[in-house]
């Protein structure tokens, strides 16, 4: 909860009684319309010096009642300032593990440059000054969500933090603008923590109760170890139950004080939704063969799973089992949407989080990055010649790379029966290549090569084959990395099952002596062997940077599109 006050270490001599009720898995809300609030609620600040904080249960014109939380002194180190840096209240003290805490907040009128905060699984201590030094409420361990207005309303964020005898854990800052300057109204705001080891926190606000997310920080994964965003030395643990509250803070001394409102807080055990997806969040070139997981509440029972294209999800049945789903092979270069509902006892149903990733734009066939020798190459790609001659080699050198750091050196002699070199990778299993468009390979060759056709054949595991033979036969020459974009089409057209491809080979040659001399080797660079989504076939090598549409052509349609948006700056006309 505190970002810049002095850190208070409690030593380890010190007996303290914390303030802790009985464990409990139920759940609490509190609308403050009532002639008295439904709960228990207790109340303290830091540092209790001076009177100056107040909690008062206000009334809006229209009749609704709010809880409004006020310090009107400035905080520091007496003297002078002698007012609170925060001020917080627990609606109880049931511990809770599995929570998600919530609550309307509001970012108007008087409220200015100030933090609103939840907490989760919170402990805490009253110091008379014995301890401390300083008397007030000393929490001993948190995890905290801000609202923060610190910069006004125009630059509202929202943060989370763990929180360790007064003291926040930090290294790194969980942070997330709220998009927007018109922000001056209330919000939802929701704390949700999961699991016991390691435990996930996030903290998302929304528009209002059920309405639209505006903003969710990044997950904060607590495990007993030191964690890539945390402090060392204060503690690693992760915390594992306490008390839900609500506070207030300012730690400056101008503006003096803060003010803060809160209403319909909640504390729900079955309240937290699904955390820690797997593909993560916003993830790109995953894998078109990932599978699902994520991380569920305490109080789930049950889940229903949402998936589907960008804008396009549909409920999956028969619904997951449990906390993982097995994927049908993706489409490549697409964008997918998935979500997970939890249920739990009494028909809770908690809507969980949409979550989005992007599938690799080519699925690699072979990038020739595992082969550790020119024995494993050759065994993965042998040649079609009889020993003791041997054409496939590992190549490392910079130049010769086409990204990595390895590709394929394939070297052919096609002055002597019979007239052409292959070099051939055999699948087992036989591959599914029916979710893509295109076949991609990277090759370059030097001009001191003889001109040789260059050609792809595929072999399905029924024995149909096709094969494409490169338009330039002078292509072996070049000494620049050129890519070869082969329509799979061409292959299914002659039968070919993508589903099922057994075989690719690559080969030069034509059957007809090349002229090369006779103890001459030519060769050739593979690397990047992929399977792509749809791609422009752009054999000739035209200059398509006029493709405004991506329809792979220079054309009247790219006019258009640019004729649709012309001079089209996005500022409002001048009066």
């Amino acid at each position: 909860m505190v970002r810049t006050i002095h850190r208070v270490l409690i030593a380890s001599s010190v007996v303290i009684a914390l303030l802790v009720g009985p464990s409990a898995q139920a759940s609490w809300v509190e609308s403050f319309d009532g002639p008295t609030p439904d709960l228990n609620w207790q109340f303290f600040r830091y540092p209790a010096i001076s009177p100056t904080f107040t909690y008062t249960i206000l009334t809006e014109p229209g009749g609704n009642k709010y809880l409004s939380l006020d310090e009107t002194n400035s905080a520091g180190t007496p003297p002078p300032a002698t007012g609170s840096a925060f001020g917080i209240g627990f609606g109880s003290n049931e511990q809770f593990t599995d929570v998600r805490v919530a609550a309307v907040v509001n970012v108007v009128g008087d409220a200015d440059r100030h933090y609103h905060g939840l907490g989760a699984r919170a402990s805490y201590f009253v110091d008379d000054g014995s301890v401390t030094g300083v008397p007030g409420v000393i929490v001993t361990a948190t995890y905290v969500m801000h609202i923060d207005w610190e910069g006004g309303p125009a630059n509202l964020s929202i943060d989370i933090e763990k929180v360790v005898n007064m003291q926040n854990m930090m290294a790194q800052s969980f942070d997330t603008p709220v998009p927007g300057i018109g922000n001056n109204h209330s919000f939802y705001a929701v704390l949700d923590v999961v699991g016991s080891g390691p435990v996930y926190v996030m903290g998302s606000l929304y528009e209002y109760p059920g309405g639209p997310l505006v903003a969710k920080t990044g997950t904060m994964v607590d495990t007993a170890a030191r964690d890539p965003w945390e402090d060392e030395g204060v503690r690693d643990a992760p915390i594992l139950s306490g008390l839900s509250g609500v506070f207030a803070q300012n730690e400056r001394s101008t503006p003096a004080g803060y003010h803060t409102t809160f209403d319909t807080v909640a504390s729900l055990s079955n309240g937290p939704a699904a955390v820690n997806p797997f593909p993560a969040d916003g993830a790109v070139d995953v894998s078109v063969d990932a599978d699902l997981a994520w991380v569920e509440a305490a109080f789930a029972s049950g889940r229903t799973l949402w998936f589907g294209k960008a804008g396009n999800m549909v409920q999956v049945s028969p619904a997951p089992a449990g906390r993982s789903y097995a994927l049908p092979r993706l489409d490549l270069g697409t964008t997918y949407q998935w979500r997970v509902d939890e249920t739990g006892a009494g028909d809770v149903t908690v809507e969980g989080h949409v979550w989005t990733f992007t599938t690799e734009e080519c699925r690699s066939i072979d990038s020739f990055e595992t082969y550790a020798s020119d024995s494993e190459i050759q065994a993965a790609w042998p040649d079609n010649i009889a020993d003791p001659y041997i054409y496939s080699f590992l190549e490392t050198g910079a130049n010769n790379v086409h990204s990595g750091g390895k590709s394929m050196r394939f070297e052919y002699q096609n002055q002597a029966d019979p007239y052409y070199t292959t070099v051939k990778r055999t699948f087992t299993p036989a591959q599914d290549w029916s979710s893509g468009k295109a076949l991609s390979l990277w090759f370059r060759g030097d001009d001191a090569n003889y001109r040789q056709a260059i050609t792809v054949w595929l072999v399905d595991s029924a024995g149909h084959a096709h094969d494409v033979t490169h338009p330039y036969d002078h292509a072996v020459q070049a000494e620049t990395w050129q890519q070869w974009v082969i329509d799979l089409q061409e292959f299914a057209d002659d039968v070919v099952s993508l589903s099922a491809i057994r075989e690719i080979t690559i080969k030069t040659g034509n059957g007809e002596s090349s002229g090369q001399p006779s103890q001459d080797r030519d060769i050739l660079y593979i690397d990047d062997i992929r399977l792509c989504p749809k791609m422009c076939y752009n054999s000739q090598g035209l200059d398509l940077r006029g493709d405004v549409n991506g329809d792979c052509a220079v054309d009247f349609r790219d006019v258009a599109v640019m004729a649709q948006g012309w001079l089209n700056n996005g500022l409002a006309p001048t009066p």
